[in-house]
């Protein structure tokens, strides 16, 4: 993966979210291209592929943790699933989801090989319940 802003660097791009308000790495990821392209007057400084790769391994390997963010034996069961079905993301390939997709179309979430999400639903917890005991 190139380093963002400066060629030659060697500086990787990894993605995380410290908001409070809205909690969405494809949003976060759709940023970074956005705030590039107004700071250079350039569009497609990113690929769906990079800010993916940044989402994931580069995550991962920011936090020191090489063994995620990828696929293979050995890595971190770390897992998760968009749905490419919704009518914004109808036709778009899997690579430049990160342009159309949001939270909303997350549908499963496997954690250190757990599911905590399945077909859109928390497995653990009632999610609009523990909101509303939490706003009491």
């Amino acid at each position: 993966m190139r380093a963002a802003g400066v060629p030659g660097a060697g500086a990787r791009l990894a993605l995380g979210s410290d908001s409070q308000a809205i909690v969405d790495l494809l949003e976060e990821a759709r940023a970074v291209e956005l705030d590039e392209r107004l700071a250079s007057g350039e569009r497609g400084r990113h690929s769906g592929a990079e800010l993916l790769g940044a989402a994931t391994a580069g995550g991962y390997a920011s936090l020191g943790r090489p063994d995620g963010g990828r696929i293979a034996a050995g890595a971190l069961a770390d897992v998760t699933t968009i749905s490419l079905d919704s009518v914004r993301l109808a036709g778009t390939p899997a690579a430049a989801a990160v342009f159309c997709a949001s939270a909303a179309d997350v549908r499963d979430v496997m954690v250190a090989g757990r599911w905590v999400v399945r077909d859109g639903v928390h497995m653990s917890i009632d999610v609009a319940a523990a909101l509303r005991e939490a706003l009491a």
